[in-house]
């Protein structure tokens, strides 16, 4: 009998044994500084040396690849050939008859293991709550998905192939995604009137537009600094301005990596390509800027397995890719034109004002502010990401019956 080829296929992580070893010799054999460039350079002038070593160690001594993969393997995996991608998902079923289907998708330095804690909050909930089939697909250049098939490969065109998964692949009439970072972009391609079958959204760093009131104060710069913060402190909350002092001092002190990824992608990616510390200072540093500072000791082990997808797949120079294809998005501005909701979670770095983000989308129906979390809130805070997804879901419980 023949095998339909467009069908999706069961998938194992089953990395070959030698190209784990090989990782650990790669670790073993890197030799780093005894000490920082000059006494006293920390985490101001890049990842912190001791940091790195304590993880280096950590990955060499006790991380168990094996141990990581037969976590993985605990959930159902799939690809499936789109478009010229072969695209790796995680399909999570819910045993609910009344279970939605929902997309959650990653961004960079993300992955589709950023979601593993959150997935079962979601398919077995309590009893008053809605279900969901978990769809979790990896972007194309991204772990075990393939490159992109072009060049130009853009979030919009990742946005018709995961459209396709759920709806030509999966066969679901309808469908909720959520995301953050790259994931969001692709969103916000998912909520246009374009693809009917995505119903309902919810996002984090969800992108918005300066009110005018906004734009009337820009002169304000010109005023001295206390004059200026005391005109602020009248018109955005407390929270707001420190979203707007948290993104200031990344994109001062934390954004070179972007400005990198975006104009020479491939001169960095050939640089990183085989080294494991060179991809753990590079991604690592993001991680400790992205992470909530108080969940971040704990996130060790989701660092290093992050990290080991990273290299054993040979993904980071496509990873990259999107920063140089995607440029022009930037100055675009597209209007979600589905219900959505808009979480903010304290340490990320992509939190606008609520005001600027309805101005941009107003069919918001949701939206909540935390205390707790940062950029990767399916991993560092599953609960309250759950919370958040069931909340827009039950607001448009009618569109999914």
């Amino acid at each position: 009998m023949q095998t339909d080829p467009t069908a999706p296929r069961p998938f194992r992580v089953n990395v070959p044994g030698d190209e784990v070893k090989r990782m650990k010799r790669l670790i073993a054999d890197t030799r780093l500084p005894d000490s920082p460039a000059v006494d006293g350079m920390s985490w101001d002038y890049g990842v912190d040396l001791q940091w790195l070593k304590s993880l280096r160690d950590k990955w060499l001594y006790e991380f168990d690849w094996n141990a990581v993969e037969e976590k993985m393997n605990g959930f159902a995996h799939f690809t499936v050939p789109i478009e010229g991608v072969t695209v790796h998902f995680m399909h999570h079923k819910s045993s609910r008859p009344d279970a939605i289907p929902l997309m959650m998708l990653h961004g960079w330095p993300g992955s589709f293991w950023e979601f593993h804690k959150v997935i079962h909050l979601l398919t077995d909930p309590p009893a008053d709550q809605p279900a969901f089939h978990v769809v979790v697909p990896s972007l194309p250049g991204f772990g075990f998905s393939s490159k992109p098939p072009k060049k130009g490969w853009t979030m919009e065109d990742n946005a018709r192939v995961f459209d396709h998964l759920m709806t030509g692949v999966l066969g679901y009439s309808s469908y909720m995604a959520e995301a953050g970072d790259w994931g969001a972009l692709v969103c916000l391609n998912l909520g246009s009137d374009r693809y009917p079958a995505c119903k309902a959204l919810e996002l984090t760093g969800a992108p918005g537009s300066p009110t005018l009131g906004a734009l009337l104060t820009t002169p304000l710069f010109l005023l001295p600094t206390s004059w200026r913060k005391w005109v602020y402190s009248k018109i955005y909350t407390e929270e707001e301005l420190f979203d707007f002092a948290r993104q200031g001092q990344f994109w001062k002190n934390g954004s070179a990596y972007f400005i990198q990824q975006m104009t020479r992608p491939l001169t960095i990616g050939y640089a990183l390509n085989d080294s494991p510390i060179g991809l753990l200072a590079w991604i690592g540093d993001k991680y400790h800027d992205l992470v909530d500072p108080d969940i971040l000791p704990e996130a060790t082990d989701f660092i290093l397995t992050t990290v080991s997808i990273y290299f054993l797949t040979q993904s980071y120079m496509t990873s990259a890719l999107p920063y140089a294809e995607n440029t022009g998005t930037f100055s675009q501005r597209k209007t979600i034109t589905k219900p959505y909701g808009a979480s903010r979670f304290k340490y990320d770095v992509l939190n606008w004002p609520v005001s600027w983000i309805r101005a941009q989308h107003p069919k918001m129906v949701y939206t909540r502010s935390h205390q707790r979390g940062g950029h990767f809130p399916a991993y560092e805070v599953p609960d309250l990401l759950a919370e958040d997804i069931r909340a827009v879901a039950s607001s448009q419980k009618a569109s999914f019956a």
